[in-house]
């Protein structure tokens, strides 16, 4: 079950434990030049299903590149490694989807 969208407007805005996982999302998603990512990222939310699935395929390419750049390029990677951070942010994620009703349409993204 999702939870109806009217008018294209963001949900809810997407809770971080720690600031600095919005700054990783950003630099990867401009890595990675994924602008559908980049702009969800901007709005702070999602507005609908196909937001989440992108969102969701992003986050899992997203690990892939962490893995093979081992976090060069963001200062919190470079120091303190990328396994905490990909989890903090995955919890962020997945929560922030839970919360709005999107489960089915977070798994498509994997």
């Amino acid at each position: 079950m999702n939870i109806s969208n009217q008018g294209g407007k963001v949900l809810s805005i997407i809770g971080y434990k720690y600031p600095e996982e919005e700054t990783i999302l950003l630099h990867y998603a401009d890595k990675m030049r994924d602008g559908k990512a980049r702009s969800i990222l901007e709005n702070r939310g999602i507005k609908d299903s196909r937001e989440v699935e992108a969102l969701s395929t992003f986050y899992w390419r997203m690990l892939d590149v962490m893995a093979d750049d081992g976090g060069k390029g963001v200062p919190i990677l470079e120091r303190e490694g990328i396994e905490a951070w990909a989890e903090y942010i995955f919890h962020s994620l997945n929560g922030y989807f839970v919360s709005n009703g999107y489960e089915a349409e977070r798994d498509k993204g994997q």
